[in-house]
């Protein structure tokens, strides 16, 4: 398997430098889309948990009576992180966002020969005002994009959208570059007289291979790990921290720089593609 995952990476890498093209010494051309492989043993989420939702990606279409698109007609900013990208409306299946051999990507291209602001379009997808959970278990098996200014995310956001009093829970975020490509995050944000959080990291092999990221959260605690390892862990009984005792919804997307890990450069290739299997949510 390590050796498959290996082949594959490099095949795309090689598959770039052939077919692309440069201006201003800009990687322009294509990145092709290579799905790696989704065999492997079945999830089990414990003997504990039953299935209460999820969304396998199994058709030819994404279903809009779940997901929408925050776009800066939805109310989206981009000023939010100083993020670079700007985001679509893809429908059921558009250049940012569609369905392809079981799978969802989310797909972020270039649109200039130059690195800037609004050079870049991805997508934000959310399931606000269709599916919200509370303490329940989320499962979500992904493969991960790579490259300077790169920053792929799976999270959760409190019904009342009052940020950071609505809560920010996250379950997977990557920053990427040299370096960083192989480390996720996993994030707790609320508001207590001013924005607070606390998280932790964990390095993993081959992120562009599919791993499953998972939530556990109940009334007194919120654990987020990968592929079984909880590398981070709190509780939430205390007071202060209200905003994790209601509804939560969930988020996926694929933003192209921000302040937090920095912007794309030279060595950044396009598209790049975030890419989710399935999602699954359970509950005790």
């Amino acid at each position: 398997m390590k050796k498959k995952a290996i082949i594959i990476i490099l095949t795309g890498l090689l598959a770039t430098c052939s077919d692309s093209s440069q201006k201003n010494g800009v990687q322009t051309g294509d990145n092709p889309l290579i799905i790696p492989d989704t065999a492997g043993e079945e999830y089990q989420p414990g003997a504990e948990y039953k299935l209460i939702w999820s969304d396998e990606f199994d058709g030819t279409e994404i279903d809009t009576s779940v997901w929408s698109y925050e776009t800066t007609a939805t109310g989206w900013s981009q000023s939010w992180n100083q993020e670079w990208q700007l985001y679509t409306n893809n429908g059921t299946g558009g250049k940012n966002a569609y369905i392809k051999d079981g799978v969802l990507v989310i797909q972020a291209n270039m649109t200039s020969s130059t690195h800037q602001q609004s050079a870049y379009t991805s997508a934000r997808m959310v399931t606000a005002n269709n599916r919200s959970f509370k303490y329940v278990k989320v499962a979500a098996r992904m493969a991960l994009p790579y490259g300077s200014g790169i920053w792929p995310a799976f999270w959760m956001l409190g019904e009342s959208r009052q940020w950071p009093a609505s809560g920010e829970i996250d379950v997977m975020e990557m920053i990427g570059g040299s370096g960083h490509d192989n480390q996720v995050h996993a994030t707790l944000h609320w508001d207590d007289g001013g924005h607070k959080y606390k998280g932790s990291k964990t390095e993993i092999e081959n992120p562009a291979q599919f791993h499953i990221y998972e939530l556990e959260w109940d009334s007194e605690k919120i654990r987020i790990g990968v592929d079984g390892n909880f590398y981070f862990s709190m509780d939430i009984t205390d007071d202060s921290l209200s905003e994790f005792h209601q509804p939560f919804y969930l988020l996926l997307n694929l933003a192209v720089g921000g302040e937090w890990g920095g912007y794309p450069d030279n060595s950044t290739i396009f598209p790049q593609y975030f890419m989710i299997d399935w999602i699954r949510v359970y509950e005790k």
